[in-house]
C-alpha cells in the first residue's frame, strides 16, 4: 500500500472519490479502483508494483460475491422474504426467495442467484443481492427522503455523485420533460409527490423496500433543467452504503441509457 502511495500527489483533493490520498491507496490495494482513478497519476506511475498485477477488481469482486453467497444461501428463506419484500416459494422441496433489483427478476435458491431462469455471473448484481438477502433489514420505511450524503461516510462520495448521477440526468432530459415521463414509466416508475416542491417526481423500487425519489426541475430562461435523487432514510438497515451508491449509478446508466439508444435509431 505504501509503494502505491508513493505514486500518488499526496494532496488529498478527493477528486478520486475518496478523502485521502491514503485511503485511496487502500482502495487500490483492495482492487476497489484503479490508478486511473486519480487525475493527477502520471501515466508512468500507472503501473501498480509487481505483487499488485494479479489481482483485478472483477477477482475482488468475484471474492467478495463467494462469501456473501456462502451468508445469503445460510439464511432463513422464508423469514427473509418476509423481511425484505420478497417473495417466498416452495419448489422441489427447497424454498425460493422471489424478488426484483431496478425492475428486472431473480430468484434466491440454495444454489445461489438466478436471473432469466440461469445462474448470475454478475459480480455486482450477487454482491448486492446477496447483501440485501442475508441483512433481512426488517425495518419500516420512515416516509423522510435524504440525499446519499445524510448516510455516515459518505462525505467523499457526494460530489461525485451529483456529477455522475444527478448531471447525468439532467442533462440527459433538459427541456424534454414528456421523454423523461416516457423512461420512468418505461422502468416501472411511479408519480409521486408531496415531500418536495419539484416539476416532476417519480418513485422507483431499487429494491423492494429500497425505494429512489427522482425529482426533477424544468429548464427555464435563467436556469437549465436540474435533478436531486433521494433515499428513504431506512436504507442503511437494508443494504451497504457503498453498495447503494454503485446500485444508484447503475440505475442512472441504465435510465439514460434508453435515452441514448432511441436517439441512435432515430
Amino acid at each position: 500500500m505504501l509503494e502505491i502511495y508513493k505514486k500518488l500527489p499526496r494532496t488529498n483533493c478527493g477528486k478520486c472519490g475518496v478523502p485521502t490520498c491514503m485511503a485511496f491507496a487502500v482502495k487500490v490495494q483492495n482492487a476497489q479502483q484503479k490508478m486511473s482513478d486519480c487525475p493527477y497519476v502520471s501515466e508512468e506511475n500507472r503501473e501498480l508494483p509487481s505483487r499488485q498485477t494479479s489481482v483485478t477488481m472483477e477477482d475482488n469482486y468475484e471474492r467478495v460475491s463467494n462469501e456473501l453467497e456462502l451468508e445469503a444461501k445460510q439464511t432463513d428463506f422464508r423469514d427473509a422474504a418476509c423481511a425484505i419484500g420478497g417473495l417466498f416459494e416452495e419448489a422441489n422441496g427447497s424454498g425460493i426467495i422471489k424478488l426484483k433489483m431496478m425492475n428486472k427478476p431473480y430468484e434466491m435458491r440454495k444454489e445461489g442467484l438466478f436471473g432469466d431462469g440461469t445462474y448470475c455471473h454478475d459480480s455486482w448484481s450477487k454482491i448486492m443481492l446477496y447483501d440485501y438477502i442475508r441483512r433481512k433489514g426488517n425495518r419500516p420505511l420512515t416516509g423522510d427522503w435524504v440525499t446519499l450524503g445524510y448516510f455516515p461516510n459518505t462525505a467523499s462520495h457526494v460530489k461525485a455523485f451529483q456529477r455522475s448521477a444527478e448531471e447525468k440526468v439532467a442533462v440527459a432530459f433538459n427541456k424534454n420533460r414528456e421523454g423523461l415521463k416516457d423512461r420512468c414509466r418505461e422502468l416501472g416508475g411511479v408519480e409521486d409527490s408531496g415531500k418536495m416542491k419539484a416539476d416532476y417526481i417519480c418513485r422507483f423500487d431499487l429494491l423492494p423496500r429500497v425505494p429512489l425519489y427522482l425529482c426533477f426541475w424544468d429548464a427555464d430562461e435563467e436556469f437549465p433543467a436540474s435533478c436531486k435523487l433521494f433515499l428513504d432514510s431506512s436504507a442503511e438497515a437494508y443494504i451497504d452504503i457503498e453498495y447503494l451508491a454503485y446500485l444508484v449509478e447503475r440505475f442512472v446508466e441504465e435510465f439514460t441509457m434508453g435515452k441514448e439508444r432511441r436517439a441512435k435509431e432515430k
